[in-house]
């Protein structure tokens, strides 16, 4: 289960006790483009390539599994390499040329979240708004998400995303270390399964940063609601797109801070 036994000394009100407790694993993992070093993470070991493929898609590497010839694991034995072949047609796109610089650069002495908002939105499209969706039944997605944290349950240490059809099926979930390398792995598996165009909805079990949404909206899904809370520069690209973000997912309630339309609230009584 990517779990470690390690001995503990707990602390109570009332005595210290020796005893052993389970830690997530955690391994750094070096992604590799046409033999050329792209990316390291620190992740939960396993889904390698999902992550690898989900994480070239939401940067921009790949537009879909078209572009790649091949992704395996380098000759090494840990495990931590992953090498991915692109094709000969998207390395020469001009497009491709632009993504391989993996930040952009400003003639200006620094630079601001309206910037970024922008840069982000030049490469994206806005969200089409054909989903709807009861609150109730976010809720039970979100439900359904905690329940199928494996390791979560054991060590209290990961984040999970899931991802769903606009019907509320579950296409894809993982789980991470790493609230970004959770929602790479599960569109890897979406991008693998040929389910990609079925996604509408996301939910995660972390913070709503300006980079989950931009994930989101690479994937062009139309609602991102998660438990924890959001943020300024999150909120503003979320408009941008017209993505409906909801924070705070807890119980029967929620804060939604963009494109709320896509919601109905059934949960008044």
């Amino acid at each position: 289960m990517n779990t470690v036994k390690i001995p503990v000394v707990k602390f109570s009100g009332v005595e210290n006790v020796r005893a052993e407790d389970y830690v997530s694993m955690e391994e750094p993992l070096e992604i590799f483009i046409d033999d050329e070093p792209y990316y390291i993470t620190m992740r939960l070991p396993g889904e390698e390539m999902p992550l690898a493929i989900g994480l070239c898609f939401t940067e921009g590497v790949i537009n879909s599994m078209d572009d790649v010839t091949g992704v395996n694991y380098c000759g090494d034995n840990s495990g931590n390499k992953i090498n991915m072949y692109l094709s000969a047609s998207r390395k020469n796109t001009e497009s491709f040329k632009l993504k391989q610089k993996r930040s952009t650069t400003y003639s200006s002495c620094g630079i601001c979240g309206k910037d970024m908002i922008e840069d982000i939105y030049t490469a994206l499209k806005s969200a089409d708004k054909r989903v709807t969706i009861e609150f109730s039944k976010i809720l039970k997605l979100q439900q359904i998400v905690e329940e199928k944290q494996e390791v979560f349950r054991v060590t209290g240490g990961t984040h999970a995303a899931g991802i769903f059809s606009a019907k509320g099926d579950l296409l894809s979930l993982s789980e991470d270390i790493g609230r970004h390398n959770a929602l790479d792995k599960a569109i890897g598996k979406l991008l693998l399964s040929k389910k990609i165009n079925e996604a509408a909805i996301i939910i995660l079990t972390s913070r709503l940063s300006y980079e989950m949404v931009q994930k989101a909206g690479r994937l062009g899904v139309e609602i991102l609601g998660g438990v924890s809370s959001t943020t300024s520069l999150a909120v503003e690209l979320a408009r941008t797109l017209n993505l409906t973000l909801i924070g705070f997912l807890r119980k029967n309630r929620g804060n939604i801070y963009s494109c709320p339309e896509r919601i109905i609230n059934d949960t008044i009584t």
